[in-house]
């Protein structure tokens, strides 16, 4: 069962909750429909692969558009699992109905986690974009799109969204400076930061467990530098286990677990970061050895899993908040703002989501401010199988 219960400004919990936007910056630009001399804006979207989150925003930023009057207001349809958007762009192609917007079924990319197709897509894409010149602005989801587009081979206005750190990664200059007048990339620089205090102000660990692959991506999105960082603040010591960087997913998956098997006896907590390999298949066997050695565990972004036993994570109700930025943002473009001249920084309110049936399986009690403060709370462990 699932309880929601209304967040209160308490303790340690506000630390998470924060909501910043750069509202002079803002208010520059129009954000009312508006037509390309006539003609629609045509809208492309590019992603490294399938990922729950690139899903949940795509979804709530079509949201978004309807409801500021963009298109019209239609059934958004489910998606296949919860990771493709190849649905809901085809929604958007081909079902949508807009005097303003175009979403071209062929202006879809997706590099399925293939670092040969990505390396074969880059220059496809990079073509269009500079010869054809028929896509008025880019959505590109996640790192390896933000990498492939922050670039000078191309002027298209770019938006690069749900990227574990801009800067960490290389797309962008500084939180403050994106480096390119077509490029806005948006980051929250904190976030990390905020979580693991949280985490740390509960558990107080001294040992805490991270898995990540072993390359530049992948140190990007565990927060490689802000975990360490933070461990020498306040004190405690970071286990890692690398996982080698393959493109299959089955073989990050049977990685991952044995990292998990590896760190369980060794750490007590648990850092779950944005890594392949954490998927609701998975997340079962991933937990095992963490629940035999009474592990507390704190999922990054996946806090969707927290359901199906991940003991906390920091989570939304939705996309929303998000999402009315990024129109903000993809509004302000069509307007004639230079992405680059746009604000990057956006703080997600994050809410602190828990579930109960963990804590009692690894013999943790969460203090009553915790529990009185959370916003979602799982009393049992869904298993994933039930929610086909």
């Amino acid at each position: 069962m699932n309880r929601s219960i209304k967040p209160i400004a308490i303790g340690i919990l506000c630390l998470l909750v924060v909501f910043q936007m750069d509202v002079c910056a803002q208010e520059a630009y129009e954000t009312k429909p508006l037509t390309n001399n006539g003609k629609k804006w045509r809208i492309g979207y590019f992603e490294g692969g399938p990922y729950a989150n690139y899903q949940s925003i795509l979804k709530a930023m079509t949201a978004s558009l309807m409801d500021s009057g963009w298109i019209q207001h239609a059934p958004i349809p489910k998606c296949q699992d919860e990771n493709e958007t190849r649905t809901l762009w085809n929604f958007l192609s081909t079902k949508i109905q807009s005097d303003y917007l175009e979403f071209p079924s062929d202006a879809y990319w997706n590099h399925e986690w293939n670092r040969a197709e990505r390396e074969r897509l880059k220059p496809v894409i990079i073509n269009r974009l500079k010869k054809d010149k028929d896509i008025d602005l880019m959505l590109a989801f996640g790192t390896w799109a933000g990498q492939d587009l922050a670039n000078n081979q191309h002027d298209t206005p770019t938006m690069v969204l749900s990227v574990s750190n801009a800067v960490q990664s290389g797309i962008i200059k500084s939180v403050e400076d994106s480096g390119f007048d077509h490029l806005q990339a948006w980051i929250d620089p904190e976030k990390t930061e905020r979580q693991l205090r949280l985490f740390h102000e509960i558990i107080r660990f001294k040992r805490l467990g991270l898995a990540y692959h072993n390359n530049s991506e992948g140190k990007s999105y565990a927060s490689v530098e802000d975990v360490l960082k933070l461990s020498r603040e306040l004190d405690f010591q970071v286990i890692e286990c690398q996982i080698p960087a393959k493109t299959d997913i089955a073989h990050k998956e049977a990685e991952l677990i044995r990292c998990h098997e590896r760190l369980a006896p060794e750490i007590d907590a648990i850092y779950i970061t944005d890594y392949a390999g954490l998927t609701k298949k998975s997340i079962t066997k991933l937990l095992s050895p963490l629940f035999k050695h009474k592990v507390p565990m704190f999922a990054q972004t996946r806090y969707d899993l927290v359901k199906n036993g991940i003991l906390m994570g920091a989570g939304r109700s939705d996309f929303t908040a998000d999402a009315s930025f990024y129109v903000q943002s993809f509004a302000k473009i069509l307007h004639g703002a230079k992405p680059g001249d746009l604000p990057q920084k956006f703080e997600s309110p994050l809410k602190i989501v828990i579930n109960l049936e963990s804590a009692k399986k690894i013999g943790f009690r969460f203090p009553l401010d915790i529990l009185a403060g959370a916003f979602e709370i799982h009393d049992t462990i869904q298993n994933p199988e039930d929610e086909k």
